[in-house]
């Protein structure tokens, strides 16, 4: 075997209420020599357990990579702990062509923007303590709060590291403190950068939430020590986003600077959305009545604009071999889209 990497996981049995520790270790190099002592001889293949019988008698580690696939331990095989990797990396952010002009409405969060634009690109501003650090984005999901996000990568060609407040949560005590630690190291490393956690209310809710999972808590604190830059995140700005605001908690709202709202799109901004994404048919759109779908999509989102519209439009087009898209199409997908929602079950 080349190569072994090990998840510590716990013990099969325990007594007590206190958690299992999770195991690290002061020196890679000493953690191969003390794995290689037991368990050198093993033939191990991802998912397979193996236990401590020295120092932690019966504390069990989980095989996450072998190479090659189950093969046999050796002296000479590389074995490492997860905890040493470097955890799920964030997600950059793919090179997508959006620019501010591109988000239509939403004028207060462009504005906010623009600003932080402009500190990115001057370091001596970025670096003072007056630079923006901390914003959230909230209102209902599909109205633009990522798109602006990555406008904003764009705009200023920094990195953007996306990544889910979900991804954030660990599957042991310990972990997900440590990917809001490397999420943060990351974005130092390739700072001037933005952070953009989707979600967070995922992560950051109200105490008397926090007991629905034991590792909040420790996830609000490495949440909080990031946001209050602690470790000095220079150059790093981080937009969150929430659809509940209410439920985050009162020590993490604090640390936002500005709470920008996203609202649904208003008559005129409807109808910009949907001659946006029309223009981008691959089928052309034949002189739409689009005064007449604005007035009947009332409350809806610029993405159910887009989905439920636009492109279930360009689908039915593609179905039937139309050549081009006709009001009356549009009119379909609407009423069929209408007809779906009011048959779904609502619950109080």
């Amino acid at each position: 075997m080349q190569s072994l990497v090990l998840l510590p996981v716990g013990y099969p049995l325990r007594a007590g209420e206190e958690p299992a520790p999770f195991l690290t270790t002061d020196d890679p190099t000493l953690f191969q020599h003390y794995a290689r002592s037991q368990w050198t001889g093993l033939v191990v293949r991802k998912g397979h357990f193996l236990f401590d019988s020295l120092l932690f008698p019966d504390y069990a580690f989980r095989a996450i990579s072998v190479n090659p696939e189950e093969s046999q331990i050796t002296k000479d095989t590389k074995i490492s702990l997860f905890s040493e990797q470097t955890t799920e990396p964030p997600i950059h952010s793919a090179i997508i062509d959006i620019k501010f002009e591109d988000v239509i409405g939403q004028k207060q969060a462009k504005e906010k923007c623009q600003i932080i634009a402009k500190f990115l690109s001057n370091s001596d501003l970025l670096n003072s303590s007056w630079a923006p650090k901390n914003i959230l984005f909230w209102g209902p999901p599909g109205n633009g709060k990522t798109m602006m996000a990555q406008a904003l990568s764009n705009e200023t060609s920094h990195t953007i590291l996306l990544v889910k407040a979900t991804d954030l949560l660990g599957i042991y005590v310990g972990d997900g403190a440590r990917k809001i630690r490397n999420l943060y190291a990351e974005a130092r490393k390739e700072a001037p950068s933005l952070v953009f956690i989707d979600e967070i209310d995922a992560i950051g809710l109200k105490r008397n939430f926090q007991s629905i999972r034991g590792d909040v808590v420790e996830l609000v604190s490495a949440l909080l020590g990031e946001l209050d830059g602690i470790d000095k995140n220079q150059g790093v700005v981080t937009i969150a986003s929430t659809n509940q605001p209410q439920i985050l908690d009162s020590a993490i709202l604090n640390r936002f600077e500005e709470l920008i709202e996203f609202r649904l799109p208003n008559n005129k901004e409807r109808k910009q959305i949907l001659e946006y994404y029309a223009s981008t048919s691959p089928i052309p759109f034949n002189k739409i009545d689009w005064n007449t779908i604005v007035q009947e999509t009332q409350d809806w989102s610029a993405r159910a604009l887009k989905e439920k519209i636009i492109k279930n439009a360009i689908h039915q087009a593609v179905l039937h071999e139309r050549d081009s898209i006709t009001t009356e199409l549009i009119w379909e997908c609407l009423k069929k889209s209408s007809e779906i929602t009011e048959a779904l079950p609502h619950y109080s």
